[in-house]
C-alpha cells in the first residue's frame, strides 16, 4: 500500500460543551449538530481530497441533505452507531442499515462513540467490513490500550484500523494533540510516523473547526480563532479509509 493520510471525521450530535461539565441541550445537541455539519460542509468545499465521514444515525436522519451531499462531495460515508450519547446501545447493525439507506450507499466502516471498546466479532457480524474504534494509546481519563496493535490488521474476519500514535512511546496523534501542540511539533510527529508506517489515520470532528462559545470548551481547544483552526487543517492531504484498504 502507498503512503497515505487518512482524514477521519465523527459527525454526531453537538455534546461536547457536556462533556466538558456544561447541562445538555434539551436535544442532546441534535439541532447544533446538524449546523456544525453545514458548516464543515461549507469548510471542506475546497478541499480536493476525500475524508472519511462517521455518522451518527440519529444525527443523519435528522439530516438526510446533508448526509447525501457529504456523499456526493467524494467523501465515504461510514457508521458512528445510533447515537453519541453516552453508554447508548450502538445499535451496530441497525446503525449500518440506517446509514446505508439514506446514503444510498453501504457502509462499510464503523468507530464506536468516543472510541468505547466494541467487541470486532459483533461489528463483522452486523455486516461491517473494517472497524476504525480503537485508539492503542494510554489517554488519561479515556482509555489506556497500550497492548493493542498500531497497524491496520485483519482480525475476527474484519479490518481493524486504529488511530496513529508514535511507536515506542505511543503518544497518539488524534484530535487533541492537534489543538495541544504547536503546528511544527505537531507536524513533525506526522513525518516521523508517515516515515515509519506509510501510514497516518487521524480524527477530528467538525465541531473543532466551528465557533466556539461555551466557556466550558477547554481553553486549550477555543484560543485560537475559528480562521485559525480551519488554516491549520487544510496543512493535510488525505484518502478514505476504504479506499486505501482496497473495499
Amino acid at each position: 500500500m502507498k503512503r497515505a493520510i487518512l482524514l477521519t471525521w465523527d459527525v454526531e450530535e453537538y455534546d461536547a460543551p457536556a462533556d466538558f461539565g456544561a447541562l445538555p441541550f434539551p436535544d442532546g445537541g441534535l439541532a447544533r449538530g446538524r449546523e456544525i455539519w453545514s458548516e464543515w460542509l461549507e469548510t471542506s468545499a475546497r478541499w480536493k481530497t476525500p475524508n472519511t465521514v462517521f455518522a451518527t444515525a440519529r444525527l443523519a436522519e435528522a439530516a438526510p441533505g446533508l448526509l447525501k451531499q457529504t456523499l456526493a462531495r467524494g467523501h465515504e460515508i461510514a457508521s458512528h452507531g445510533w447515537s453519541h450519547e453516552k453508554g447508548a446501545d450502538l445499535k451496530l447493525e441497525q446503525s449500518r442499515r440506517r446509514i446505508s439507506e439514506l446514503a444510498g450507499r453501504e457502509a462499510l466502516g464503523f468507530r464506536s462513540p468516543r472510541l468505547r471498546p466494541v467487541s470486532l466479532v459483533e461489528v463483522a457480524a452486523a455486516g461491517y467490513r473494517y472497524d476504525a474504534s480503537s485508539n492503542p494509546a494510554l489517554v488519561p481519563g479515556r482509555c489506556c490500550r497500550l497492548s493493542q496493535p498500531r497497524k491496520p490488521h485483519e482480525s475476527s474476519g474484519i479490518w481493524e484500523v486504529p488511530a496513529s500514535v508514535l511507536p515506542l512511546v505511543r503518544f497518539p496523534l488524534f484530535w487533541a494533540s492537534f489543538h495541544l501542540l504547536p503546528l511544527p511539533l505537531y507536524l513533525a510527529a506526522c513525518r516521523i510516523l508517515l516515515a515509519w508506517d506509510g501510514l497516518l489515520t487521524l480524527y477530528f470532528h467538525p465541531w473543532e473547526l466551528s465557533e466556539l462559545k461555551e466557556k466550558e470548551i477547554p481553553l486549550w481547544i477555543r484560543r485560537r480563532s475559528r480562521k485559525r483552526r480551519v488554516e491549520r487543517m487544510e496543512i493535510l492531504e488525505f484518502r478514505t479509509i476504504a479506499g486505501y484498504l482496497g473495499l
